[in-house]
């Protein structure tokens, strides 16, 4: 399996040095493979070029003159700059006079030969357009697997959903925080009711045994004041 295989269908050639170089680098031929996106994007240069490009048109030459094309879109600004970078990455390792072996720089490499495929295969070959929607699947490259995502749409539908996840998980604290803050309110308030009615339901009237005191005192005090009165 190979991240190039869409472009077997519209360029069998193009896709047998892509695939090259996919596997130079699951060999850990780094230079060895930046050097060949470097061939694979000459090769789509003179595929875009068609007749415009003479046989004895360099790279450079070939990209002067692309980038000199009026009414670019940003598809064709984008090939553009993946094929010089291509170029430079490739020219730095072929005429290096050490040995580097930059995995990462190869990776950068395979995905912009990636990209740079695509948009040949859409726009030039009339290949289909859902082919934009692709990612360059890393799992692919080392495993010969595809990847559990490999596609934009996928990657943007998966962060969707992990920010509606938040937003549901924000909203049920919120619910919980809104119940709990009721339940102590309804808890206080009927704790405030049990106190307004303990009044009304004669919790708080005198012991019958006081109540009986204070009957005999004033019977007492009555007497009293009736004998002092009436006896003189």
């Amino acid at each position: 399996m190979s991240n190039f295989k869409f472009l077997n269908r519209v360029n069998e050639n193009l896709f047998i040095i892509a695939n090259e170089a996919e596997k130079l680098f699951k060999d850990g031929y780094f230079e060895q493979c930046i050097a060949q996106t470097r061939r694979l994007a000459e090769n789509l240069c003179r595929e875009v070029m068609g007749e415009r490009a003479q046989s004895t048109d360099t790279f450079d030459d070939m990209l002067a003159t692309l980038k000199d094309t009026p009414a670019q879109n940003d598809f064709e600004k984008e090939f553009i700059d993946d094929l010089y970078f291509l170029k430079k990455a490739g020219n730095e390792a072929v005429h290096s006079l050490t040995v580097k072996q930059d995995g990462n720089l190869a990776l950068d490499c395979l995905q912009r030969a990636f990209e740079a495929s695509i948009n040949y295969a859409v726009f030039k070959k009339g290949a289909d357009s859902n082919l934009l929607d692709k990612m360059f699947d890393e799992k692919l490259l080392a495993t010969g697997r595809k990847g559990r995502k490999n596609s934009i749409k996928e990657e943007y539908e998966r962060l969707e959903q992990e920010e509606n996840d938040k937003k549901r998980s924000s909203v049920k604290k919120s619910s919980s925080k809104n119940k709990r803050n009721k339940k102590q309110k309804d808890f206080d308030d009927s704790d405030e009711d049990y106190e307004n009615n303990k009044s009304f339901s004669g919790e708080n009237e005198k012991p019958l045994w006081r109540e009986i005191l204070e009957t005999i005192a004033a019977g007492l005090i009555i007497a009293v004041v009736y004998f002092l009165i009436f006896n003189k």
